[in-house]
């Protein structure tokens, strides 16, 4: 019954036109049995069309008041023969009224039951899998509503990044009964029909006007309490990390599908298991988007041979000459600005490709120090190594291959790796580098002082040539890091190895490294990173001068 007058209230002009279909074929079907004949004829039966129209707009009980109207007009009131005169016996009129009425009462019911059907799929479509929270179709659905309504609206994906080790190190219920608690605070502040559930691990807040007064500030102080404070659930004390991220609608023709996707890039800020809130930055999403482009460009850019190699001069500042190089790995891109190596190599570690720039920098490398070993240049070349190269024999193996294969010396190279890296006191690392020394080969350690414990790990490993950090060096000229750098380079030198300044750019900075007794420098106050032809020329004019 709630349902037909659901039906008979949804639109009246939309009624009225039924209404008047269903009145014009009653009539017109009564007009046509009385032309023809009267009821002796077959198209009496035609009175089922209006019936069953019936039932299918307003549902089984207007189809059965319009069937018994129907078997009244066309029972007493309708002849049997016209020309004759003779009338319907009663048993046929009612039995038929009967039959009308309940074709109408059952096709309604059937219509009904199919709607409900359909009404009952359709909430499902619309409702999460995981939680009794509308899902994403219904989410789309609503932004799209608000959209054409002209308002603006902030739309927050809140990421819960641990909820997976939540469900599959302590208790699947447990993780349910976290999101479900932080889902129904936030429809304290925004509606029960404005928090959606995207994924398992994802809701999603559809603010706008109809949210209560001041709602961002407490959401944003229940999801900080959620994040900072452990959670007290079901005899459990949980730590749930949170990522928000917020994008703040204020027209335009975005889709929403793509204002869904700006929230999410808002949320990817930041380290992947970090608690925190972002509002998207078109900035960042660029910044993804051609790393994103990068990823297909990287393999296609060694066999192109956009990769190149440049040097950058070593000073030996105590005796006043060029001690060596490093070599630095550069891309530049077809038609394109050139690609910094802290952008394309973390891309090339995270996708597997890392093993082809190092062969294509260590083939570069060897080559050239045997071109300049041919002209009288002897060059020990530094080269950036990453743990995950050195811990794997086939970076050592790819190394000794191409030594081998071209005759250079092992003790014309020096690896560099992190000590960012080494503070992690990695045994199989260790181990390796010990190796490495019995070779033949350098070891450096580059960044000095970013670590942890830097100078307990340093203490720990093999090593010839330690390089402090730019960090400390463009603060040397302060008493305090001065003293720093002082300690650093005593300790160094009390273990009987070298140590180097990189990213010198000043006098002042060089004469206070010199006093304090540091071996050698590197940095654009001497030179740039040099093309291979413009090293050579820098290396004979510096010689040149310094004679």
């Amino acid at each position: 019954m709630n349902s037909t007058i659901k039906r008979v209230k949804r639109n009246n002009r939309t009624n009225l036109a039924k209404i008047l279909l269903i009145s014009i074929l009653i009539i017109a079907i009564l007009f046509f049995v009385y032309i023809t004949g009267g009821t002796k004829k077959v198209f009496v039966h035609l009175m089922y069309i209006p019936t069953i129209l019936s039932s299918l707009f307003w549902g089984p009980y207007v189809g059965w008041a319009v069937g018994t109207v129907c078997g009244i007009l066309a029972g007493p009131l309708m002849p049997l023969d016209v020309s004759l005169g003779i009338m319907q016996d009663p048993i046929n009129w009612i039995s038929r009224l009967l039959m009308f009425s309940f074709i109408g009462l059952l096709t309604g019911y059937m219509i009904d039951r199919i709607h409900k059907l359909n009404e009952e799929k359709e909430e499902r479509n619309l409702r999460s899998p995981f939680y009794n929270l509308p899902n994403e179709k219904k989410l789309f659905d609503d932004i799209e509503n608000i959209i054409k309504s002209k308002k603006h609206f902030k739309l927050l994906s809140i990421k819960l990044t641990n909820l997976h080790d939540i469900e599959k190190y302590i208790d699947n219920k447990l993780a349910y009964d976290i999101v479900d608690d932080l889902a129904k605070k936030l429809m304290h502040y925004c509606g029960e029909k404005r928090v959606f559930s995207y994924e398992k691990d994802e809701l999603i807040v559809l603010a706008c006007e109809n949210c209560v007064v001041g709602y961002e500030e407490k959401i944003k102080k229940e999801l900080e309490r959620y994040s900072s404070v452990p959670v007290s659930m079901n005899g459990y004390k949980i730590r749930v990390s949170l990522k928000v991220g917020i994008y703040v609608y204020k027209g335009g023709d975005a889709s929403p599908i793509e204002i869904y996707n700006k929230s999410r890039i808002a949320y990817e800020q930041g380290e992947v298991k970090e608690s925190g809130l972002y509002y998207y930055d078109d900035s960042f999403k660029n910044k993804r988007r051609e790393i994103q482009e990068l990823t297909g460009a990287i393999l296609e850019s060694i066999q192109k041979n956009e990769l190149f190699v440049v040097y950058q001069p070593k000073i030996d500042i105590v005796n006043n000459k060029i001690s060596g190089a490093e070599a630095l790995v550069r891309w530049k891109r077809n038609n394109k600005d050139l690609v910094g190596p802290n952008i394309f190599i973390p891309i090339a570690e995270e996708i597997g490709f890392i093993d082809n720039i190092s062969k294509f920098v260590f083939n570069s490398v060897i080559s050239q120090v045997e071109i300049w070993k041919s002209k009288g240049m002897s060059i020990k070349c530094a080269i950036n190594t990453s743990v995950h190269e050195l811990i794997h024999d086939e970076y050592t193996l790819l190394a000794n291959d191409l030594i081998t294969s071209k005759n250079a010396n092992r003790c014309d190279f020096e690896l560099e790796i992190t000590e960012r890296a080494i503070a992690y006191n990695d045994r199989r690392l260790i181990e390796k580098m010990h190796y490495l020394k019995e070779l033949g080969y350098q070891l450096s350690i580059d960044d000095f002082g970013t670590g942890y414990n830097s100078l307990m790990s340093v203490g720990e490993i093999p090593f010839d040539k330690l390089k402090i950090d730019k960090y400390f060096i463009d603060r040397i000229n302060k008493l305090e890091m001065a003293e720093l750098v002082r300690l650093f380079i005593e300790y160094v030198h009390a273990l009987g190895k070298t140590v180097i300044a990189e990213g010198v750019e000043t006098e002042e900075q060089l004469n206070i490294l010199k006093k304090l007794k540091c071996d050698e420098v590197q940095g654009y106050y001497y030179s740039k990173p040099l093309l291979p032809e413009e090293f050579e020329a820098f290396y004979i004019e510096f010689n040149q001068i310094n004679k």
